[in-house]
């Protein structure tokens, strides 16, 4: 684009009431997160109080509850626990329908129990009535090690060895890692004896603490702002921002592009050195609204790729936030349920770098019309991919189909993909 066209473009993008909105429902509130990143130390801080039955988070010991529910269903899929290690028995006697109809109440958490400050994990969760105590170490993102996570295994059993009080309770080694979507556990490190767990099970706390904002209580605003930041959980209001972003992107895609690129480097300076330069000011004016641009800069670019190069993918039939994007595969609209689709390809980044992508085809029987179509739905899903046919039992199954791919790899594999699912329901 010329100078001048470009100059236009942008003026026209500055100029849309959508962005006007867009600044609105980003302006900071009383969120503390927004302000501030957390330390991993500071996510684990986060953890123990949201965890506290007795915090003012209003939400007593459900959001622990939370958590061994997701930590129950996941031991019942196949993870590649040791049946003999200690977190196994656990769950094999905590099934959740004990777990729903038992208190916590009685729960207290802390950071030093026993191991040496070197050797010890992110956080103890300790119940002294149901005589329990979860080990959980918190890498929010990193990457667990095997030597790292049998190396606290020892120490809790060296502990305990020497302590007969210690004795007396269950062991539950959990090991969270935010980016672990619980496909497949068996290239987890230590795998045998710790149970690996994604954030999924935080999005139940995000919908109850919710509802406690709205019944008048802020002190849970920050577990629904943990959850939004943890998950691809998102609030109304940030699910309004997303969209806006993306319907942004869809209108000023150039103009947008053409934004961000001249706002590399410290915008400040530049805006020093560009004397009047109206639009580095309105960006370091609205800087949530440019950021928000930004992130959802990827994944907006890749939709608009796949519906230009992949015709059989309707544009309508693509939905995307910061870092994934899910595709309705042709011929499946119309089993769409009343909020999404129950069969849906799910784009996400391989990595932090945003240069590779993985695929997965998600089933999700909530989403059905009802329960005879989901089960229909699984029947040709099998005729697909045979590994639709382990944990029927599940009402969400996610089987990833291809990683690490560039975007014309990408491009390619969700044509064959699309051609080979319209031949399942032939």
């Amino acid at each position: 684009m010329e100078a001048g066209a470009v100059h236009e473009a942008i003026e026209f993008f500055l100029g849309d009431k959508k962005l006007s909105e867009l600044c609105e429902v980003l302006k900071t509130g009383d969120d503390i997160l927004d302000v501030i990143a957390l330390s991993e130390n500071q996510h684990s801080d986060l953890l123990a109080w949201m965890f506290d039955p007795r915090e003012g988070h209003g939400q007593g010991d459900q959001i622990l509850s939370d958590l061994l529910l997701g930590a129950a269903q996941a031991a019942s899929q196949g993870c590649g626990l040791d049946r003999r290690g200690t977190t196994a028995r656990f769950f094999a006697e905590w099934t959740p329908s004990r777990i729903r109809t038992s208190s916590f109440g009685t729960v207290f958490t802390a950071r030093e129990l026993g191991m040496k400050a070197s050797e010890r994990v992110d956080l103890f969760v300790i119940d002294p009535a149901n005589k329990f105590v979860l080990l959980i170490e918190n890498k929010a993102g990193a990457t667990h090690s095997s030597d790292q996570l049998d190396g606290y295994r020892d120490s809790w059993m060296e502990a305990i060895a020497s302590n007969a009080h210690l004795r007396e309770y269950s062991s539950v080694f959990i090991a969270l890692d935010r980016q672990f979507a619980g496909d497949d556990w068996s290239d987890r490190p230590s795998n045998s004896y710790w149970l690996h767990l994604g954030y999924d099970w935080l999005k139940a706390s995000a919908d109850r603490a919710l509802l406690h904002v709205e019944r008048g209580n802020a002190a849970a605003r920050l577990v629904v702002s943990y959850c939004n930041r943890q998950t691809d959980w998102e609030s109304p209001a940030s699910q309004r921002a997303i969209t806006l972003a993306a319907e942004l992107h869809e209108s000023h895609g150039a103009a947008i592009k053409q934004l961000l690129e001249a706002s590399t480097g410290r915008l400040e300076k530049n805006w020093i050195e560009s004397r009047s330069d109206t639009h580095k000011l309105f960006m370091l004016q609205n800087k949530a609204a440019i950021s928000l641009l930004r992130e959802t800069q990827g994944m907006a670019s890749i939709k608009e790729t796949i519906a230009a190069k992949v015709p059989r993918l309707k544009r309508e039939n693509i939905a995307h936030s910061r870092a994934w994007l899910d595709i309705c595969p042709p011929g499946w609209e119309k089993y769409e349920g009343e909020n999404w689709w129950p069969v849906y390809f799910s784009v996400s980044y391989s990595d932090s770098s945003k240069s590779k992508c993985d695929v997965a085809l998600i089933l999700d029987k909530g989403h059905a019309n009802s329960e005879e179509e989901a089960e229909e739905l699984r029947e040709c899903l099998k005729v697909f991919d045979t590994r639709f046919a382990k944990h029927q039992s599940t009402d969400r199954r996610r089987v990833v189909l291809d990683k690490g791919l560039s975007v014309s790899e990408l491009v390619r594999k969700l044509d064959e993909h699309s051609i080979r699912l319209l031949k399942a329901i032939a």
